[in-house]
């Protein structure tokens, strides 16, 4: 088999050899060679900058759930839902935040 920068990456090489907890030494050599040779690409956002923006999003839950809160208490229940899903999606895209970009990433186009 040849290795090609074009063709080869490293998820191309996980879909075609299956689980890595099975792999034979050589499948793991392959890998690592594969991934010197052509290394992914890193993350758009570094891990620090993801806390900051989970931070972001934590402000806004909290801004949102209070609208929310204001809303609900002067009987407008509709409109506090729409405040209350809008504090709970902020809440899941923080979570989503903190567990770096790849999984923020995902939450966000619903992977």
């Amino acid at each position: 088999m040849t290795l090609t920068l074009d063709t080869s990456t490293l998820d191309r090489f996980r879909d075609r050899h299956g689980d890595p907890a099975k792999w034979c030494a050589a499948e793991i050599d392959s890998y690592a060679a594969l991934g010197d040779m052509a290394p992914p690409v890193p993350p758009l956002y570094s891990y620090a900058e993801m806390q900051v923006i989970a931070a972001d999003h934590a402000r806004s839950a909290a801004q949102q759930q209070s609208v929310a809160d204001r809303l609900t208490a002067e009987g407008h229940t509709t409109a506090a839902g729409i405040w209350k899903r809008g504090a709970q999606e902020a809440r899941e895209h923080a979570d989503a935040a903190r567990w770096g970009f790849p999984h923020y990433e995902a939450v966000l186009n619903g992977w």
